[in-house]
């Protein structure tokens, strides 16, 4: 039942959500994980991790957005 109702809460919020905004919210999932993974002491997930996020952001056309 709660698999069911966190279902049809995700397609209610994404009937709202224009392809930008979706986006936007992608690019902050990642930015989170980037974060965790370059903080992170190991380098395994730097190098796996890391060119997944990229490879996420290049298929979904997801920019990078952080400030440099």
């Amino acid at each position: 039942m709660k698999g069911y109702l966190l279902e049809m809460l995700i397609k209610m919020v994404m009937m709202f959500l224009n392809p930008e905004m979706i986006k936007k919210v992608i690019d902050t999932i990642l930015d989170i994980i980037e974060d965790a993974v370059a903080k992170s002491e190991t380098t395994v997930d730097d190098a796996i991790i890391l060119p997944m996020c990229k490879a996420i952001r290049d298929a979904l056309g997801v920019p990078d957005d952080d400030p440099v």
